[in-house]
């Protein structure tokens, strides 16, 4: 009987989080979540790869060897979208802001109010918006179609929202063109590619990942 119970329980913890109250585990599940966006943060992975250097294939720098370091928020991000919904994952991202604007200097280039400033709080102030489209995504199917849908959404709108707010600063600190554009390409170039494959993996990943925490929970 409690096997059923926590499959049924299982069922309505969806991407919407239609109903549930806050408990001394979703407290638990949100701190943690709250860590993890932290652990991200300072996480930096190295690939390494072979772009196109030359259009003619007979030149020696056709293929270039690329390495590239690979900060993972936005999959965590997508990550905490599909494991907890919109209504807790938006908390977990206000937390989380709250935290490095007043207390830790958990951001990538430090912390506190003037961080506001900062060229790419903006795509940390996009987590909000994109918690909210993943999480409407999926709240009807979570098919393979769907997570891709979700995972092109959710990275789109952390890049587009954080270019936007990028530019809003240069343009206040004036700030020549061809800086901002380096910034851009360096924020929201290759990035995006590797964000995109790793929030499908990430969302994904999240499902194992719900039922094994709401069955602990449980």
């Amino acid at each position: 009987m409690k096997t059923k119970r926590l499959k049924e329980e299982l069922d309505a913890f969806n991407a919407e989080n239609k109903k549930l109250k806050i408990t001394l585990g979703t407290l638990v599940v949100m701190g943690w979540c709250v860590f993890l966006i932290i652990i991200a943060t300072f996480t930096q992975l190295d690939f390494s790869h072979y772009i196109l250097g030359s259009l003619n294939p007979s030149d020696a720098s056709f293929l270039k060897l690329k390495h590239y370091a690979y900060i993972p928020q936005v999959p965590v991000i997508l990550f905490i979208a599909a494991l907890i919904g919109k209504r807790f994952g938006i908390t977990v991202v206000l937390i989380y802001i709250i935290l490095g604007l007043t207390f830790f200097p958990i951001f990538a280039l430090g912390g506190g109010l003037g961080y506001i400033f900062e060229y790419n709080f903006g795509y940390i102030l996009a987590y909000i918006p994109a918690i909210f489209i993943v999480s409407f995504t999926l709240k009807d199917k979570f098919n393979y179609a769907t997570i891709a849908k979700a995972s092109i959404l959710g990275v789109l709108t952390i890049h587009i929202v954080g270019v936007f707010y990028l530019i809003l600063m240069a343009i206040i600190h004036r700030d020549p063109f061809s800086q901002v554009s380096g910034w851009i390409v360096m924020q929201s170039g290759v990035k995006m590619i590797y964000d995109l494959i790793f929030g499908y993996l990430a969302i994904l990943f999240s499902k194992p990942v719900k039922q094994l925490l709401w069955l602990s929970m449980g």
